[in-house]
Parts: structure tokens; sequence; C-alpha cells
């Protein structure tokens, strides 16, 4: 029986979907997963950029919406909206600001920030705050800069440290700066730093020579590096940081990010030192998001903008996929990833296009994962799933 508002009126909520888990064995699983397409803001689509189940029940979630009410930041007004019931439906969108809402982090009690992604800002990234569950947002500090005076830019999860009562103690971001006049042979400059007053000042700021390799293709040597990205603190103590990595010299020539991949890097002392990169996925797969799940598995989420494999397009499929780990981020069965949603696109013009892309993950404390990413021709989805 369908579900109906009324008479005339289909009601636009969760829907009846599929996931798809590797079998180890070159075939996949089906499990049952719930799906929906964001409402849009008046005539435009949403993007997701943040999502956050907080402490007094509800769900709160950021996204970036291109209306013709601002001229800069690329069009895109941010806006945030509540679901009350686990993200079945949503309050009406309230505009909030302006820009992608980045490294939405809920410090606890009722007050949570965002970046305002201010790459594209006439006057310099802002950390934005609310102190009443995301309802308003009265705050705005200008977002510290690295060390180097350059901007710290980040997009992906931090690690939040938190007391007996919720409220963050500690956060961590990991970034990137850029080098003067950078192009995409250059390498970025991955980089962490951690404050302990909720993001207003920040301190033991490094760039992890571990985060840093070289890449040789057709006999010139490219130096390589990690930038944004996730962290989550594991069960037995260790920080996994799960970071987005420069794209291989074989790629270059496409000057696309498309083709940036996502690696791993382990710390064992509380982020002093850290290991070297593992090259997880190679390219074509991004935006990482870390979740520790109650029972102590990891989960990460990422944008699927490219399929490819062993160097090459292995299918035109366009999505989001997630890998799980049982031993604190030493590995990944990258034979059991989990396809979240997946759907083909090909402009033959561009084949490495990009119409996927960011997202965030929240757990929902029963062992259930909300996701929401940008499925561009749609706006955004989010997808209910259980690990």
């Amino acid at each position: 029986m369908i579900e109906k508002a009324d008479d005339n009126l289909e009601t636009f909520s969760w829907k009846e979907h599929r996931v798809l888990v590797g079998n180890g064995e070159d075939g996949y699983l089906s499990q049952p997963a719930e799906y929906q397409f964001l409402p849009r803001f008046g005539e435009a689509k949403v993007v997701p950029f943040g999502l956050a189940k907080m402490d007094n029940g509800e769900i709160l979630l950021l996204g970036a919406a291109k209306t013709d009410r601002i001229a800069f930041q690329n069009g895109e007004e941010t806006v945030a909206a509540i679901s009350a019931d686990g993200g079945a439906t949503w309050g009406d969108y309230q505009a909030i600001g302006h820009g992608r809402p980045v490294m939405l982090t809920d410090l606890g009690g009722g007050t949570l920030s965002y970046n305002d992604g201010g790459l594209m800002a006439e006057s310099g990234s802002s950390l934005c705050f609310s102190h009443d569950y995301g309802r308003t947002w009265s705050e705005r500090i200008p977002l510290a800069k690295a060390p180097d005076g350059k901007d710290f830019c980040s997009e992906g999860n931090p690690l939040v440290d938190r007391d007996v009562h919720g409220r963050a103690t500690r956060i961590g971001w990991t970034g990137q700066t850029f080098p003067d006049n950078f192009s995409f042979d250059k390498a970025i400059c991955g980089c962490v730093r951690w404050s302990n007053d909720g993001g207003r000042t920040w301190e033991n700021h490094s760039w992890p020579n571990a985060w840093k390799w070289q890449d040789t293709y057709e006999g010139v040597t490219y130096e390589r590096g990690c930038g944004e990205g996730a962290m989550v603190q594991a069960a037995n103590g260790w920080i996994v940081a799960a970071i987005r990595t420069d794209m291989l010299g074989k790629y270059i020539k496409y000057h696309y990010d498309n083709f940036e991949g996502t690696g791993i890097s382990i710390s064992k002392d509380d982020g002093v030192t850290w290991s070297p990169v593992e090259h997880l996925l190679e390219a074509g797969r991004m935006h990482a998001n870390l979740l520790r799940l109650p029972n102590d598995d990891l989960v990460m989420t990422v944008i699927r903008r490219l399929d490819m494999r062993d160097g090459k397009l292995a299918s035109y499929r366009r999505g989001c996929d997630a890998l799980i780990s049982h031993d604190h981020g030493q590995t990944w069965n990258l034979d059991r990833m989990y396809i979240l949603d997946d759907w083909s696109y090909n402009n033959p013009a561009q084949w490495y296009e990009c119409v996927s892309g960011h997202l965030y993950s929240t757990s929902m404390g029963d062992g259930s994962v909300l996701t929401a990413y940008g499925h561009y021709p749609n706006g955004g989805v989010l997808i209910k799933w259980k690990p």
C-alpha cells in the first residue's frame, strides 16, 4: 500500500533500497536499506555537506544550494534543516549564510560549528557557531590560518574527544595548504592541527613527512602529498586518518581532481607521528568520512566520482561506497566493499566529468549509519544502512 499524506500527495520520505556488499569472491550480497532524495530549497537542489545526530535526539543537516540571491561563493547559499524522526522528514530549510558548510562539528550541549568553505570567500574563511541545536548561527569568527600564513583548507570530519557529559574537550582537523603557484604537478601540503576550545584557537600544527611520497611516470618523478580528510580514534587509542591523496603522475595530464584517491595513515602516539600513507583507493574515490560504531568497527564512506581500477575506467558507475575495518584501521577489505548507491553516467566529450561529490555520515547509535552525499543530477541523497 502506498503511503500518502492525503488522497493526492505522495509522501516523499524513506523508500526501500538495497546496498550491495562484496562477498570476497567477485560477487555481491544484497542488504536492505532506506533511501530518499533531499527536499529542495525553493527550486534549488541541495547538496549535503554535513550531518550530526545531536544529543537531543534530532539530526541536523547542512547543505549548499545554488540560488540567484548571491553573486559570490559560486552562488551557493548555506542551508540548514532539522529532523526529529531519524531523518524520515525534515523541517523547512533555513538560509544561514553563504558557501559550502564543511567540517560540521557537534561540540555537545547544543553547540555546533562549521567552516563556511572560504576558498572562494572575499574576506577569508570563518568558523560559524550555533548554540541552540542548529536553529540559529549567531556567532562567526575568522578561521585561524596555518603558521605559515596560508589558508588551512579542510573537508571531511574532525576527531572529537568528549568528556563524560558529551562535551568536546579536544578536536583535531586534517587539511592542506597549497604551494605557491599551485598546479596539479605540485604536491599539496597535508597537515593536521588540534584545538582545546572548540576551534577558537589551534595548536600543535604539523605537516607530517609521512604524508608525502614520490611517483614516477614516463621518466618524470613527482613529489606527491595528501590533504583534506577525516580522523577518528579507534577503540585501542590509535588515531586513524583517511586522507585525500594527490593524483598519480599518469593522471596529471587531465588536470582534474576526480583522479585523486584516498589513503590511510595511523598515529599510535596521539598524533605526534604518523605511519606512511597506505594507498587504499588509488583514484576516483575520495571525500572520506570516518565513524566508529558501537561495536568498535570503523566505517569509511567515500564518494565514487570515477570507478577507476588498475589504472583504467572499470565501469560507468558513479555513486557512494563504504569500507569497514575490524582491526582499528589496520586493514580494510576492498573485496567486501559496500556499494551504497550506484548509477551510470557518461559524457564522451569529458568522460571524467564530476557529477557526484561531497558526503557526510553519522552514527545513529544502534549500529546503523546515515549517509548523505551529492548526487548532482538530483541534488542530494540520504541513505540509511547497516554495516
